[in-house]
């Protein structure tokens, strides 16, 4: 299993890799150029989809308890402002609730009328940076910093500013016919590299396209589709499905490949993907040597669900679980490459295979 391309990708990926693509940053600018240069050398027309949206950016955080200040970060979206309470796990009306970030229950925080939210990883002693789409302050500690605040009488500082983030998705295509589209955003979480949620298969894109070229006899047409701002809400696939999906039938998106569980989401927050779609990439996976499976993972969103709920059959591609997803430690050096190869070409594979459904 030989691809100069494939080695290609793995020679220029580093400079990517190593970037912090929140939007609006110097780093997720240069990253976008990045790829508009590997597209053009490669001689890959591409349209590029301009975009805004406002949201509340995160600037800094702490908690103040018994002299004791404790660093946090506050969620995209976060409401700034200073907050004092009781730190309750079971938390009541005016304390600040605590949570494991990966399962927050906001319909219970809103029943509940708490004054904030203070997140922690039960899995890993790191930061994790995610995002709030609720009008409440929420922020993120380390595990280890939980005896500090738990159960105590804190004072939350959170600032954040509302900004308006100019961003774009990236579409260039191949054939004719009817539309199937393959999807993956670029953007991270601030702080984060995201090597693997999800530099790793936006950057593969164009050398998908570039493989496929060479020898294209699909009774189809490929948009490939690099979105933008989907850490922050499924911003840019929203945009691109808001201007009208014709003629198109099938989304494959990859979002977190490189780890080392591979998986096809069968079903996800937004309900069901296609079953035979899922099935034919687990075969045709295996038959290379990448051992997915097959899971619903009923938390799970990313940016299929916009085409999902416009009609089309969609294939969600990742890792699950991924420990070490909106944290530093998703960088370059998490990457399993020989897993990586894998996902490459059981992705090729598949997709010349699916002119035969």
């Amino acid at each position: 299993m030989k691809s100069e391309i494939y080695e290609e990708l793995r020679l220029r990926a580093y400079e990517y890799l190593t970037l912090s693509r929140f939007p609006g940053t110097k780093e997720h600018k240069k990253a976008k150029e990045i790829i508009k240069t590997i597209l053009r050398e490669k001689a890959i027309p591409f349209v590029e989809e301009r975009f805004s949206v406002k949201k509340r950016v995160p600037v800094r955080a702490y908690l103040e308890t018994n002299g004791n200040f404790v660093k946090a970060f506050p969620f995209v979206g976060s409401l700034s402002g200073t907050f004092e309470g009781y730190v309750k796990e079971d938390f009541i009306e005016g304390d600040i609730a605590l949570q494991e970030a990966k399962s927050v229950n906001f319909e219970l925080l809103k029943n509940k009328n708490v004054k904030a939210l203070v997140c922690y990883l039960g899995s890993l002693d790191q930061i994790f940076y995610g995002a709030v789409h609720e009008d409440l302050a929420v922020v993120s500690i380390k595990r280890s910093e939980l005896p500090k605040v738990k159960d105590f009488y804190v004072r939350l500082y959170v600032e954040s500013k509302e900004e308006e983030l100019r961003c774009s998705n990236i579409v260039f295509e191949l054939g004719k016919g009817p539309v199937v589209y393959v999807i993956a955003h670029m953007d991270t979480k601030p702080e984060t590299c995201g090597a693997v949620d999800n530099g790793l298969a936006s950057f593969i894109l164009p050398y998908l396209y570039q493989e496929l070229k060479k020898d294209f006899r699909l009774p189809f047409k490929l948009r490939f589709l690099i979105t933008d701002c989907e850490e922050i809400g499924l911003e840019g696939a929203k945009h691109h499905v808001s201007k009208g999906l014709k003629h198109a039938y099938y989304c494959i998106n990859l979002d977190g490949i490189g780890w080392n569980s591979p998986v096809v989401i069968y079903r996800d927050s937004g309900g069901y993907n296609d079953h035979e779609l899922s099935e034919r990439f687990y075969r045709i996976a295996r038959q290379v040597g990448l051992e997915v499976e097959l899971k619903a993972v009923p938390s799970a969103k990313s940016d299929h669900i916009p085409f999902k709920m416009a009609g089309l059959k969609t294939l969600f591609l990742s890792s699950h679980p991924l420990p070490i997803r909106h944290t530093i430690c998703d960088n370059y050096y998490a990457i399993d490459w020989q897993i990586a190869k894998l996902w490459f070409f059981a992705v090729l594979h598949f997709l010349k295979d699916l002119g035969k459904i």
